[in-house]
């Protein structure tokens, strides 16, 4: 009994610490706090942010922006404009005026702008900070009440880096009768999926970089410039078919066949995207093709490439699959996991 007390003890002692040691360093990471960003910024008002100049004491390239104390995570959101080299931080912070009066500590070198766009007279505020190149960044909220991000080159930090473009339909605009989805809807969804699965999986580290999650899509020619900036080893394009024959149903996949590339040929990766994809939605995998010069990403890029069409918008089976939640999340796992085994044959 009394080893049991004194355990008891000690774990007590033990227990405290850590909280209290948790307590004194708390940052609940905001990174991606929106589940799907803001597409605008609807501004009543803007002027400029008060910058304070600032060098932080570990050398790193950070943005302490102030909080007023009411504001937690939740009244938070986080856009990544990477196209745009742009961090849009939306705020509910409550009070009217608070970022007229209140400073932004910073590296000035990195910040080409900082505005703060009005969404209301209650204080609600977009944050908009305009960078000089392209940065990664992951951002916490501390207990100063304040947000820290952080702006790094993606391969300081990350080994394994993939750009993710969900197509955006111009033309043909497919509604799915069923569930009244469009292809937008679907392959954002896919993206958005996508992110999750990367974000739980903290053994194989791989970052995702996505060309857009709004249906406001960017020109081929940026998305050909972020594969350079993000130093992107894969680039996928997600996204549906559609066909005047109801009957056509099922996953194709397109690949690159401009660029040979030693590694992991363009070909090779195609059919493990389309393969992992049919296998775990139990779709029919229709074959791979050569794309043409529609697919201008694809096409054009210089890393390991694939289109992946998940299945037809007005096909007799599909319509029904691509409205279900559960063959959306099975299609992103697939993507994932070919993305995971496209790395293996490049090691």
């Amino acid at each position: 009994m009394r080893k049991v007390a004194v355990l008891t003890a000690v774990f007590g002692v033990v227990s405290i610490t850590l909280m209290l040691h948790r307590s004194a360093t708390k940052h609940i990471l905001i990174t991606d706090a929106a589940e799907m960003p803001v597409s605008s910024v609807n501004s009543g008002k803007s002027f400029d942010l008060l910058i304070q100049k600032g060098e932080p004491e570990d050398g790193k390239m950070k943005l302490i922006i102030p909080l007023a104390k009411s504001v937690s995570s939740e009244d938070i959101k986080l856009e990544d404009r990477y196209s745009d080299h742009e961090l849009l931080i939306y705020v509910d912070c409550r009070e009217e005026g608070f970022y007229g009066d209140n400073a932004i500590v910073s590296d000035n070198d990195i910040l080409e702008s900082a505005v703060c766009h009005t969404e209301n007279d209650a204080g609600r505020v977009c944050l908009d900070f305009k960078l000089d190149g392209f940065y990664a960044n992951e951002s916490a909220l501390t207990d100063h009440s304040t947000i820290e991000v952080e702006f790094f080159k993606p391969k300081e930090r990350y080994d394994k880096v993939v750009l993710i473009d969900p197509e955006i339909n111009t033309t043909f605009g497919g509604i799915l009768s069923a569930a009244g989805l469009s292809e937008n809807e679907i392959t954002l969804d896919v993206a958005q999926r996508l992110r999750s699965i990367a974000e739980k999986d903290v053994e194989n580290k791989v970052k995702f970089f996505f060309t857009h999650m709004t249906d406001t899509d960017i020109s081929d020619e940026s998305k050909e410039l972020l594969i350079k900036e993000s130093c992107a080893d894969m680039a996928v394009k997600i996204a549906t078919s559609d066909s005047k024959d109801k009957d056509n149903n099922g996953i194709e996949t397109y690949y690159n066949g401009t660029y040979f590339i030693r590694d992991l040929s363009n070909v090779r990766f195609a059919d493990i995207v389309e393969r992992s994809c049919a296998d775990n939605t139990g779709n029919t995998a229709l074959g791979i093709y050569e794309c043409d010069e529609s697919d201008a990403l694809i096409k054009n890029s210089g890393v390991p490439s694939a289109k992946i069409s998940l299945g037809y918008l007005t096909g007799n089976k599909d319509a029904e699959k691509l409205a279900t939640g559960s063959y959306r999340q099975k299609a992103a796992e697939g993507i994932y996991q070919a993305i995971l085994d496209g790395y293996k044959e490049m090691e």
